[in-house]
């Protein structure tokens, strides 16, 4: 599941709640709740939780539609990944994907073995294209969760905007570029691009490679900071990430 499939189903189809622990604690537990807005409208919602250690994390998280967009078109996916930390980097180590759009349902395990991807089970099978990204060519990337984890998870500040990752979802590869943090008082910001890199055809390519973001985040009462919106240009018109 790519990040661009879930903003295009969300908009064809109009696309728990924890303490943060203390910033000394071995184990830390991050939840989130996003809304997404396209034009103005809310389409649907991304829910994530995740813990992490010193070395390791595992995240399970679900989007889906909401509203009259779920009632004109359900779409829901829910995953799973855990893998190793070595800060600020995120290597996966098995991801795991059910879901689909209207009747359409598909599962997905990958998994990582010296940071190179390898497809484990894919029910129903895809055919392999002529254009898709070369597996062996994808060591270093991580999956869609991880990729989304890694941009909207709770920082301390002077670690906000590193999530530079390549992605890989068994066909397609992405990247995902943060600038430098901008800072005004309690607030932060950080402009992004979202490139398609391989696999797409060449009308999609021809049609757009660079998918602009800006996230913005909030100091929190504890002293992290935190995500609160990402604007983003879809090809459905202007579309947000709301935290709720």
């Amino acid at each position: 599941m790519r990040l661009a499939t879930i903003l295009a189903a969300l908009s064809l189809a109009a696309l728990p709640l924890a303490p943060p622990a203390p910033a000394f604690a071995q184990e830390q537990r991050q939840d989130a709740r996003f809304a997404l807005e396209i034009r103005g409208v809310t389409v649907g919602e991304l829910l994530f939780a995740g813990l992490e250690t010193p070395a390791s994390y595992a995240v399970s998280g679900t989007v889906r539609t909401t509203g009259l967009a779920g009632m004109l078109r359900k779409m829901q996916y829910d995953a799973k990944v855990q893998g190793f930390r070595t800060p600020p980097r995120f290597a996966p180590m098995r991801y795991e994907q059910s879901g689909g759009i209207g009747s359409r349902y598909t599962e997905e395990v990958v998994v990582w073995s010296g940071g190179l991807p390898r497809i484990e089970r894919q029910d129903p099978p895809r055919p392999a294209r002529d254009r898709d990204a070369d597996p062996a060519q994808q060591r270093g990337t991580v999956d869609t969760l991880t990729a989304l984890y890694a941009t909207l998870r709770d920082v301390v500040p002077g670690e906000e905007c590193q999530a530079n990752l390549a992605l890989y979802d068994g066909r397609y590869r992405m990247q995902l570029r943060m600038s430098a943090p901008q800072r005004n008082g309690n607030a932060t910001a950080c402009t992004g691009d979202y490139i398609r890199v391989a696999g797409f055809t060449a009308e999609e390519m021809a049609e757009r490679t660079h998918f602009p973001f800006t996230v913005h985040y909030a100091a929190q009462p504890d002293g992290q900071m935190r995500v609160v919106r990402v604007t983003m240009d879809s090809l459905y018109g202007s579309a947000r990430l709301v935290r709720r």
